[in-house]
């Protein structure tokens, strides 16, 4: 029987398979759809939140979950 992944463990599962990079440049175009930034500085900012992996979620989530999404 196939296991049924809850969407909380996909999203998990994608974020823990990019690269470095891949995950900055995600950062990058999350904060330029939804914070309205320019993107050197969304690019800046990426780059010193990559740590913060519940930020990266929940930015995620809110751009997969948004019934009104801006980019």
């Amino acid at each position: 029987m196939k296991k049924i992944m809850r969407r909380s463990d996909n999203i998990h599962s994608f974020l823990d398979s990019l690269t470095y990079w891949q995950t900055i440049n995600l950062f990058t175009v999350l904060n330029v759809g939804q914070n309205d930034v320019p993107f050197s500085e969304a690019k800046e900012q990426a780059m010193l939140d990559f740590a913060d992996t519940k930020k990266l979620e929940f930015l995620l989530e809110q751009a997969l979950n948004s019934p009104d999404p801006k980019m």
